[in-house]
């Protein structure tokens, strides 16, 4: 079984038991029963919190690094204790009401505000300046040149009424604001899935020998194949060109790097200046803007393409890192109150949809790091 499903069912068993304690139904396995009979015993509930407190798990990470040499030994050990965190982080913070009732009188529970992102939207700016708004209802546009514009909640799609070439070049733009995401449908039918806090610029109809795109943010693509015709993604930094294949480019202007991840095919990347680097699948290329430094090295690309899933997760990534992609996701401010926090490294996967203080709670865990919610300001600060 994968650690990922571990996770998963941990929570599917807490929640089932959790339920019993609300509904007084009967029927659960062993495994629910046991958690159960836990939550009821006001001592055992008592004693774990008085563990949490004293808990390093940051000491224990450390000591268990130096024991095991071998990395995947290391990764495993990981993702166990991040499954055995989520029942506790299950129990302890989405039912606080069953286990107020357990605790001492004397105990003091602080709900924290939490934030959860909204999901399909965008707006759509067309070439005359018309803005229109789109979520997850359904709306029919005409453009010029034959072309039949269909939205509804699984995104935007071009449609060519007929074969046509266009006498002038027509761009419309697609904003995605923080907190949303989207799915473009271009008029070659190659699929663009567009993350919080981008935008793409494109034409409505292709036309010339090459297919020009420009993008700011983030985006994954599924280019349609056409060898007389490449597909180039431009960015401020620099230019992709495929023929046709699948890869993910984050391009913020406001992050050091750019980082383009192909999943298959074949991608060159040229900022104008240095040598063109190509990529083969199942390999990322960090360009640092500063200094024009190239990186290539073999990932596991699903750490990298996960958000279009709803997934988000991260793999031995910063703190730094982590909150900037929170902060598009949420819509929410980052204030590192400690700057050293930000070269905190974590590694996760949850549900892109949970809301904002299951991810914070899970970085608490074992780390000493505290996270405060305020007026969509995440407060980032040493625990005590």
């Amino acid at each position: 079984m994968k650690w990922d499903e571990i996770h998963d069912q941990s929570r599917v068993a807490v929640d089932k038991a959790i339920g019993r304690l609300l509904t007084g139904e009967n029927d659960l396995g062993k495994e629910e029963d046991d958690i159960l009979k836990k939550l009821q015993d006001a001592e055992y509930v008592c004693e774990k919190l008085e563990k949490r407190k004293c808990y390093s798990g940051r000491d224990a990470f450390l000591r268990l690094k130096r024991q095991v040499k071998r990395k995947k030994r290391l990764r495993v050990a990981m993702w166990l204790a991040s499954a055995a965190c989520v029942a506790i982080v299950y129990i302890i913070l989405l039912q606080w009401e069953q286990i107020e009732v357990l605790l001492p009188e004397t105990s003091t529970i602080v709900k924290q505000e939490n934030i959860f992102p909204v999901g399909m939207k965008a707006i759509l700016v067309k070439a005359d300046g018309e803005q229109v708004v789109l979520g997850k209802e359904h709306r029919d546009l005409e453009e010029a040149g034959n072309v039949l514009l269909a939205a509804d909640s699984t995104g935007l799609e071009y449609n060519l009424l007929k074969q046509t070439t266009a006498d002038t070049v027509v761009f419309n733009q697609l904003i995605v604001p923080r907190g949303g995401l989207y799915l473009l449908i271009l008029s070659d039918g190659t699929r663009v899935w567009m993350n919080s806090d981008s935008r793409l610029k494109y034409p409505v109809i292709f036309s010339g020998n090459k297919r020009e795109v420009i993008l700011s943010g983030e985006a994954f693509f599924d280019v349609v194949k056409d060898e007389s015709v490449p597909f180039i993604v431009k960015t401020e930094t620099g230019n992709i060109e495929v023929l046709g294949t699948e890869f993910n480019i984050k391009c913020y202007p406001d992050e050091a790097s750019l980082v383009t991840t192909l999943v298959n095919g074949k991608v060159r990347f040229d900022d104008g200046i240095n040598p063109s680097v190509i990529l083969k699948p199942e390999e990322q290329l960090i360009f640092e803007k500063e200094n024009g430094l190239s990186i290539v090295r073999k990932v596991n690309v699903n750490y990298y393409t996960s958000w279009k899933e709803n997934r988000l997760s991260f793999q031995e990534e910063t703190l730094d890192v982590i909150m900037k992609t929170l902060s598009r996701w949420y819509d929410v401010e980052i204030v590192f109150e400690d700057s050293a926090l930000k070269e905190l490294e974590f590694s996760g996967n949850l549900d892109k949809f949970t809301g904002i203080q299951d991810f914070l709670s899970l970085f608490e865990l074992g780390v000493n790091v505290k996270f405060e919610v305020k007026n969509r300001t995440v407060y980032i600060r040493k625990g005590n």
